[in-house]
């Protein structure tokens, strides 16, 4: 199997059965590029995670079909599932999210306190992290400090970091994801 299809089939199998099936109804009205065309909504019904992704694979490619799957996953509000996918695909030689952009996080982070409240709640912060973060006397400073914990954290801590910044932040998230 490629790298491309083992990431699918992950996420397709990390879904409950009520997502999968919402999952294709979602893959029938995600907007396509043009050349590409629709699998049959008679052939998705019965599918499982295993089918579904040889399907979306043969149907799409593992390029194409792994950025349409985390297409769907975003549209059904799962982006850390969808953030996870292709984190897998870039492999371990790309940063992630959080790293790439920490020098405009540091200085474009407006709600500081929100993100801290985010990831001290998902436990990502200990107690003392959250109050050695909140004493720094500027925004920038507390990006600073926040950023000397990184090199601790695993993929899912990276992972809810960014989506606290999705949610915080949505706007900024999109901006530098489009850089």
């Amino acid at each position: 199997m490629g790298g491309g299809r083992d990431a699918i089939l992950e996420a397709l199998e990390n879904l409950t059965a009520e997502e999968l099936k919402k999952f294709k109804l979602k893959l029938q009205s995600v907007p396509l590029p043009t050349g590409y065309g629709r699998i049959p909504r008679g052939a998705l019904q019965p599918m499982d995670a295993m089918d579904l992704t040889d399907k979306l694979v043969s149907f799409y490619l593992e390029s194409y079909g792994s950025e349409l799957t985390a297409t769907v996953l975003r549209d059904m509000g799962m982006q850390a599932m969808a953030e996870q996918l292709l984190e897998r695909l870039r492999g371990p030689s790309e940063l992630h999210f959080v790293d790439r952009h920490r020098r405009a996080l540091i200085s474009r982070v407006t709600d500081v306190e929100g993100l801290l409240d985010a990831l001290f709640d998902d436990k990502v912060l200990t107690e003392e992290q959250y109050q050695e973060v909140r004493a720094q006397a500027t925004n920038p400073s507390k990006m600073r400090k926040l950023y000397s914990f990184t090199p601790a954290w695993d993929l899912t801590c990276k992972d809810l970091f960014l989506q606290a910044l999705r949610d915080i932040q949505p706007y900024l998230v999109e901006d530098l994801e489009k850089h």
